[in-house]
C-alpha cells in the first residue's frame, strides 16, 4: 500500500464503520460455518494492521501474516504476538496447517492473485475454510484502489472462476455492503463521466476518513445489519464480495 494510509487503518480500523462491519460480517458467518470443534488453528494473511486478529481470536489460536514490516508494527503496537513476515503466492507452513485460512481484501493486491489463491487453498485444513473479501467491479476504480495498489476489483463471476478449486464447496458467496452501493455508484459513475483528471500520487485520497460519531455509528449498524441477511443468502450486488469456501474432508 502506498506510505502514507498505514497510519489512517490503524487509527481508523477500531471505529470506522467500513472495518467493524466487515470483521462482524465475517464473525457471524464464521459462527455459523466454522467447524465445531475448538480452538481452531486460524491464519489471517495480510492481517495488515492487526484489528481482525482479535475478531478471529474468539475462534481459536490466530497467527497474523503481512509481507509489510510496517504494518506489522502496527499490529505488535495492538499487543499480537504471533505476527510473522510472509508474501503470498509462498507462505511457509506445511499443507493443510489450518481450520481457517482468511484473505480480507487481500488477492486483489496479488500480481498472480490465482497462484495466491491456490496457496490460500494448499495450507487450509480437510473440512476447514477460506474466508476471501474482495473490493466489487472494475468501474467503480477510485484513487481509494490507487492508493492502496490494488491490481483489480472483480465481479461474482470472476471471483468464482478465481476460487476454482480441488475439492472445494462453495458455502456462500455474496456481494456485501449492499445498502451503501447505490450512492457510492452513482457518485464514482459520475466522477468517471466528468472526465476529472487524476489526482498526483502524493494527492491521492483514500475512502477512510473520518466522520461524526452518531454519523459513523448509524453506518457502522447498517453495513453490520446485513450479516443477517447472508447468514440465509447471497446479496445481488455490493461494493465489495465475500466468499466461505469450505474444502472437502478425505
Amino acid at each position: 500500500m502506498h506510505p502514507q494510509i498505514y497510519e489512517d487503518i490503524y487509527n481508523a480500523e477500531l471505529t470506522h464503520w467500513w472495518f467493524c462491519g466487515r470483521r462482524h460480517i465475517v464473525a457471524s458467518l464464521l459462527r455459523q460455518f466454522a467447524p465445531k470443534r475448538r480452538p481452531l488453528r486460524i491464519a489471517d494473511v495480510g492481517c495488515g494492521m492487526g484489528a481482525s486478529l482479535e475478531t478471529l481470536g474468539e475462534f481459536g489460536w490466530v497467527a497474523g501474516l503481512d509481507y509489510s514490516a510496517t504494518a506489522l508494527g502496527f499490529s505488535q503496537q495492538r499487543g499480537f504476538p504471533r505476527l510473522l513476515a510472509a508474501a503470498l503466492p509462498c507462505l511457509p507452513f506445511a499443507n493443510a496447517e489450518f481450520d481457517i485460512v482468511c484473505a480480507l481484501d487481500v488477492i486483489e493486491h496479488i500480481d498472480d492473485d490465482a497462484a495466491a489463491v491456490r496457496e490460500l487453498w494448499r495450507v487450509c485444513k480437510p473440512g476447514g475454510l477460506l474466508v476471501v473479501t474482495v473490493p466489487a467491479y472494475e468501474w467503480l476504480w477510485s484513487e481509494h484502489d490507487d492508493i492502496n495498489e490494488h491490481k483489480r476489483r472483480y465481479t461474482r463471476p470472476q471471483l468464482r472462476d478465481r476460487l476454482v478449486l480441488p475439492g472445494a464447496d462453495i458455502v456462500r458467496l455474496s456481494y456485501m455492503n449492499t445498502l451503501f452501493a447505490l450512492p457510492v455508484m452513482l457518485f464514482r459513475l459520475a466522477r468517471h463521466l466528468s472526465g476529472k483528471k487524476k489526482s498526483a500520487p502524493g494527492d491521492l485520497k483514500s475512502d477512510v476518513f473520518p466522520l461524526p460519531r452518531l454519523l459513523n455509528s448509524f453506518f457502522k449498524f447498517l453495513f453490520s445489519s446485513e450479516s443477517v441477511w447472508l447468514r440465509y443468502a447471497s446479496l445481488p450486488f455490493g461494493i465489495s464480495l465475500i466468499c466461505f469456501l469450505r474444502k472437502h474432508e478425505g
